[in-house]
């Protein structure tokens, strides 16, 4: 028996080994490696980059847009070429777009780290582009790069106000592309920041209205027809600003007040006003340290909007607007975007004034532009994913009595006559202008995330000079006499956009 039991046990014992070796034998499931983890701390769609602690989101859209009496980025044709309106002028245009963002977090010491980068990738009317809107760090209250300028006041017209399709060209509104800057942000709670800081330099340059020739189109300082007086600004300089803003429930408000340091190159040869006599040297090189230049000034801007919920009418409905008044700083004032007007009407008529920071004739100092803007629009959902927009804005850009009644922009005391544009001395000869555009768009969000819109948009320039004017040739406008008239612009834009998600700004 006991020999028996041995066996029994030593068997037992051989097997159990033998099961223990095949069971080492055989594979280990490994625990799952968790590739991918949400990340809770910044809102829906963050997850943690593998083996760190940073949280990305990735993000972006793609556009379709078509135009008609629309060029570039859906500027309606007011200006430049485009204003002849004759057979040189193409009014189908489109434009789509590949954008791409990226969005990045990470807790410190000192608040979070954050960097975000938007990028566009576009084909419009056949040529490729690239272009950087967005590139900036944030960190402890300071934000340094290229993203939307934080004195864009709420209440725009454009994609991060009240969705035109357009660019209404007459309001400060950097969203589109972005400005270079640098910011320091406090939280004041409820809502509230108070920033300040300093963008890169927005100018619409400085015109020398003593340079020039009588020659056409012999010196590009010359207030050319079609163009934007200039250039003559010197340098670069960042421009200071403060802002604060207000986002609660019931909508935001924002308020800025920006500084445009003006300063211009060396005065040219020709005399300016009785009394100014260059020196020798300066006559026999004219625009050069010999010269002398005006004194360095600063022009201003406040910029100012707001923005209202009116859930009590329809969820998602909301009215807004802006105002903006700015003396030597018509970028702000006036527009990001805006330009000298120059379009043509029916028969022998056109609608023309200049856009400039500031004017001088040699020996002289600055004579300052002012301009204001003001805007409103009102958004009704007809259902929760059917939207329709109403807008209006309303541009003045005005000179100085000095530079009217001195006929600056006309070839008066001290000024050179301007290559493309003869004034008679019958005319009023003011530069300036009222700009101003009324226009709709429809939207249809048939899912979220995906857009289908179409926008009307008219445009009217009344210029502030009067009478006949004598033009050279332009585009296929031949050369001749020309009635100074108001003149307008129906435009229209459609849009296909699917955005997804992505982290904003």
């Amino acid at each position: 028996m006991k020999m028996v039991k041995s066996l029994l046990l030593g068997s037992a014992a051989g097997l159990v080994a033998v099961a223990g070796a095949q069971a080492a034998d055989l594979p280990v499931k490994a625990k799952p490696v968790e590739y991918v983890k949400i990340c809770t701390l910044y809102g829906d769609g963050f997850y943690y980059i593998p083996g760190t602690d940073t949280c990305l989101k990735l993000g972006g859209y793609v556009r379709a847009d078509y135009g008609w009496n629309t060029t570039g980025a859906r500027t309606p044709h007011y200006s430049g070429s485009a204003g002849a309106q004759d057979r040189t002028v193409s009014p189908y245009s489109t434009r789509h777009r590949l954008n791409m963002q990226i969005d990045t977090r990470t807790q410190t010491a000192y608040g979070t780290l954050r960097t975000f980068t938007s990028a566009h990738l576009q084909n419009e009317n056949g040529e490729d582009t690239t272009n950087a809107s967005r590139a900036f760090i944030q960190w402890a209250g300071f934000t340094f790069g290229r993203t939307a300028s934080f004195t864009d006041p709420p209440g725009s017209m454009g994609d991060s106000g009240f969705r035109s399709i357009f660019q209404t060209q007459n309001q400060s509104d950097t969203g589109a592309n972005g400005v270079n800057q640098i910011a320091y942000t406090w939280e004041l709670g409820n809502g509230m920041t108070l920033s300040v800081g300093a963008d890169e330099r927005r100018q619409r340059g400085i015109f020398n209205a003593s340079a020039g020739s009588l020659a056409i189109g012999a010196n590009p300082n010359n207030a050319m027809f079609g163009t934007n007086p200039g250039p003559t600004s010197a340098g670069q300089h960042p421009g200071p600003w403060v802002a604060y803003k207000v986002n609660q429930a019931w909508g935001q408000f924002g308020v800025a007040a920006v500084a445009n340091h003006l300063s211009a190159v060396n005065y040219t040869a020709t005399p300016g006003i009785a009394g100014y006599a260059p020196t020798a040297p300066c006559i026999q090189q004219p625009g050069t340290t010999w010269c002398g230049y005006p004194k360095d000034e600063w022009g201003w801007a406040v910029l100012s909007g707001i923005e209202i919920k009116l859930p009590w009418i329809a969820q998602g409905d909301r009215i807004g607007g802006y105002f903006n008044y700015g003396v030597g700083a018509p970028r702000f004032s006036g527009g990001s975007n805006l330009a000298s007007p120059s379009l043509y009407g029916s028969g022998n008529t056109v609608a023309l004034g200049w856009i400039t920071d500031a004017v001088f004739l040699n020996g002289t100092g600055f004579e300052q532009t002012t301009a204001w803007t003001a805007a409103a629009a009102y958004e009704h959902y007809w259902v929760r994913n059917f939207s329709t927009t109403v807008y209006g804005t309303y541009t003045d850009m005005s000179y100085s009595d000095t530079v009217v009644n001195g006929r600056w922009f006309c070839g008066g005391p001290g000024a050179a006559a301007q290559g493309n544009v003869n004034v008679p001395l019958a005319s009023t000869c003011d530069p300036g202008f009222k700009y101003w555009t009324v226009g709709t768009h429809t939207d249809w969000f048939p899912v979220s995330g995906f857009r289908l819109g179409i926008d009307v948009l008219w445009v009217q320039i009344e210029p502030n000079l009067t009478g006949p004017v004598t033009l050279a040739r332009f585009q296929n406008r031949p050369q001749g006499v020309y009635t100074v008239e108001k003149e307008g612009i129906l435009a229209v834009a459609a849009r296909a956009q699917r955005s997804f998600p992505a982290g904003g700004e």
